[in-house]
């Protein structure tokens, strides 16, 4: 070890004022790449008394100077003599600390992220998170970035997509680095104050820093006290899936039952209910309508009182099982706007029903007052329920109001229908009722209720005198009057309001859990292995799909994500178990070139290469030195690794240092080798982001570079089967059906070559006897084109299977 650890320059401010005379050290480390997808920097300044520095550094003395927040700046020379911001030189004061025996002050320091680290929650509705939309990592990461106070930063936004509210947690900026991390990036602060965001590369050979062990390292040694790898790794998360609701539809249901309940001679099984719903949302008006349409027999419509009039006794009608319809209902429901709440405010119900339903009492009682038409769908009832909320959009009260055919109200009432002249087919109100939530206190509700109906249909009506005027009796029957009413308290939640009916949405968010497992070969043989890591990510990407699609794809953005972090993660175990602990003088490269996981290339004492990239540095600065330190993280070993210096020779391909020709080397128009990230000049000197240095051998080209490990890539495959069988179990005969069934197999190896294979089984089932067909097929000599030229089998269905829509076979 031969270190230069010469004196350097420095100049440090606080709150713009100079303190260089004052400063005895700063040392202090950033955390190491971990999930919470940010690298933080903390440290201590040290400040002692000095000659000619007249200002006190007691902080009771001085309390406005070294508060929460105040900018530190830290510039040192380069090794040109130049003062250069220091990588981690950009800070801000956590807390003072003031020794008053030694007459030192400590100042505590962190960059902006450690200091605008709150502890509060994300507020959620700032953030704008809240939105089904699709809305881009990269919007709601800016809008954190701004609540958290930090407007100025660089980098590639990840451009993930979510369609669902996010459900954040934490400060902003911890809810910054997760969504970092679920796109494999982290974000640091760079000595501008600048936030920057970068992408995790574990196997990145770029070379930043140079170590040749025992020339220019303090310490180089195995990093200890690491996790072992393992030979699976599983990355773990929901996926939010956005699925499109078919507001508007129709669906048709079926109700069988015997023909013996119309006619008792009867047997087998007919159609005694088929009802179709069809469902209509009008977004701009906030109308939901249902309709419902019910289809029955004949018989079970037009009531037992008009069959006669269709056939003599006893002879039943023609038509008895034929089907009609025979009810029809309208439900109407009415919202608020979207930005009112989008609450129920309003319900009508209309029903209508086939006449001779109502006017059965009429016919048996006096069959010769009907004399228009008796059957058919006619108007008979409409129920209305408005509700009234509190500013809370709490519901306060809900009113029920009943509208009938007078005809039907009067309807087993005892009426004398030989005083009347025409049938009362006119709407009243039959019945109303009120409701009242009403909250006694914070845990105490009160219900109360009453209802108002026709007198004639009121408990104890019958023993009611009615007038003998028809005018006068009908008015008496069809006013309304109190029927019952109950008040209820309970401070047990049992008389909570109903929650508020809301405007219908177009999608529904369902969760899909998804995994990915990253497979790393194990070099050592035997069934001790390590026990395998499962990592869980929070916000991956979203996916929509339409309301009838049934299968996931596997390769969507949230499947991607979970590759990138459990590939990661399962580098980070290998490069860690077999990394290297290194410190050494802060060279120029690292002055203007630092971001976390910097690559390093280090030359041990047999000459081998190595390289690493650093993780969790720590740095030291006092008036006689400069340092960093790091663990390393084991990228591989490089072949060919060469210091630059001696005679370099740089021709139209190739690059040649002392004879040796440095592998991978590109040469630019200029006449430039670069090569590891390192440009090399045909004068000697060597470039390394943007820094010109000498080319003395304190700079090596890592050469080429190989993984310690292999990675298993995984081939997908896949198997559909399908079928549909359709039958009515009301048929009176038995016919002889055809099935058929078919079988399919497929799989794609993705890496420089195409697997193609198929299976072929077809089926005939005619009456009681099988018939099976195997395809003759030469399965040996499949080549992709045999698979769509196969000669179908008698039942066999011809089928071009490259163009297979795989998700309807299930």
């Amino acid at each position: 070890m031969s270190v230069n650890q010469s004196a350097r320059n420095v100049r440090l401010l606080v709150g713009g004022a100079d303190y260089t005379p004052c400063m005895i050290s700063f040392q202090g480390s950033d955390n190491h790449l971990d999930q919470s997808g940010l690298i933080t920097f903390t440290g201590q300044i040290l400040l002692g008394k000095a000659l000619g520095f007249t200002q006190s550094l007691d902080d009771r003395h001085r309390p406005g100077a070294f508060c929460r927040g105040t900018p530190v700046t830290l510039d040192i020379a380069d090794t040109n003599g130049s003062l250069t911001r220091h990588p981690r030189g950009t800070l801000r004061i956590l807390t003072p600390k003031y020794n008053a025996e030694k007459q030192q002050l400590t100042l505590e320091v962190g960059d902006l992220i450690t200091v605008l680290t709150f502890k509060e929650p994300t507020d959620p509705d700032k953030a704008g998170n809240k939105k089904t939309d699709s809305q881009s990592a990269s919007s709601v990461i800016t809008k954190l970035l701004a609540e958290a106070g930090i407007s100025s930063f660089t980098g590639n936004l990840p451009e993930t997509l979510y369609n669902y509210p996010l459900n954040l947690s934490g400060s902003y900026l911890q809810s910054v680095g997760k969504l970092l991390y679920a796109n494999n990036q982290v974000g640091w602060i760079d000595n501008q104050e600048r936030f920057r965001i970068s992408t995790v590369n574990v196997s990145s050979t770029q070379s930043l820093v140079s170590l040749i062990v025992g020339k220019n390292e303090l310490w180089y040694r195995r990093l200890g006290g690491a996790e072992a790898p393992c030979e699976k790794v599983k990355a773990v998360g929901t996926q939010m899936v956005t699925r499109e609701v078919e507001l508007d539809n129709e669906t048709t249901t079926e109700q069988y039952g015997t023909p013996a309940i119309l006619d008792p001679t009867q047997t087998g099984l007919i159609v005694i209910n088929k009802t179709k719903v069809t469902q209509k949302w009008v977004e701009d008006q906030g109308k939901f309508t249902i309709t419902s349409e019910t289809e029955k027999p004949w018989g079970l419509i037009v009531s037992r009182a008009f069959w006669d009039k269709f056939a003599e006794p006893p002879d039943l009608p023609p038509q008895l099982f034929q089907s009609f319809l025979g009810e029809n209902r309208i439900e109407e429901s009415s919202f608020e706007s979207v930005e009112a709440g989008g609450k129920l405010i309003q319900k009508i119900t209309n029903f209508n029903t086939d006449k001779s339903q109502y006017l059965a009492e009429i016919e048996e009682n006096r069959p010769d007052f009907i004399t228009g038409e008796f059957v058919g769908l006619n108007p008979t009832k409409q129920v209305t329920e408005t509700y009234t909320y509190n500013p809370k959009e709490v519901l306060l009260n809900k009113i029920t109001q009943t509208q009938e055919l007078a005809v039907i109200v009067l309807n087993g009432s005892d009426e004398n229908w030989d005083d009347w002249d025409n049938i009362p087919e006119y709407f009243v109100t039959s019945e109303e009722k009120h409701e009242e939530w009403k909250e006694i206190d914070k845990y105490t509700w009160q219900y109360e209720t009453y209802t108002l109906k026709s007198t004639c249909k009121t408990e104890g009506s019958n023993e009611i005198e009615y007038p003998d005027d028809v005018t006068a009796r009908s008015q008496m029957k069809l006013s309304l009057t109190w029927d019952s009413s109950e008040k209820r308290r309970s401070n047990s939640g049992q008389e909570t309001p109903p929650a508020a009916e809301r405007r219908p949405t177009t999608t529904r968010i369902e969760e899909n859990p998804v995994t990915y497992t990253a497979l790393f070969q194990d070099p050592c043989s035997g069934n001790f292995k390590q026990r395998e890591r499962t990592y869980n990510v929070e916000f991956l990407a979203g996916i929509s799909v339409s309301s009838d699609e049934v299968f996931i794809p596997s390769d969507s953005d949230a499947n991607l994500q979970l590759k990138a972090i459990a590939k990661r993660e399962g580098e980070l175990l290998r490069a860690r178990w077999q990394g290297a602990e290194m410190a050494g003088a802060i060279p120029n490269s690292l002055l203007n070139g630092y971001q976390p996981l910097f690559g390093v290339s280090a030359v041990e004492f047999d000459g081998t290469g190595q390289s690493y990239l650093a993780d969790g540095c720590s740095w030291v600065v006092t008036a006689q030195k400069a340092l960093f330190s790091c663990d390393g993280l084991w990228v591989g070993q490089a072949q060919g690794s060469i210091p630059v210096q001696g005679v370099i020779l740089i021709t139209g391909s190739t690059l040649t240092i002392n004879g040796a020709i440095a592998p991978g080397a590109v040469i630019t128009p200029e006449g430039n080798a670069v090569v590891g990230g390192i440009t090399v000049t045909p004068d000697g000197n060597v470039i390394i982001n943007g820094v010109t240095l000498p080319a003395d051998g304190s700079v090596v080209i890592p050469g080429v570079v190989t993984l310690p490990y292999t990675e298993i890539e995984a081939m997908s495959g896949g198997m559909a089967l399908g079928g549909e069988c359709i039958c009515y179990p009301y048929l009176l005969i038995t016919i002889t059906a055809v099935i058929q069934g078919g079988l399919g197999f497929g799989g794609e190896c993705k890496g420089g070559f195409l697997l193609l294979g198929g299976m072929g089984l077809a089926g005939d089932c005619t009456g009681t006897t099988p018939l099976l067909y195997w395809e003759d097929f030469n399965w040996d000599s499949t080549d992709p084109g045999i698979w769509n030229g196969l000669q179908p089998s008698p039942n066999w269905e011809s089928i071009i299977w490259d163009g297979t829509d795989w998700d309807r076979l299930f």
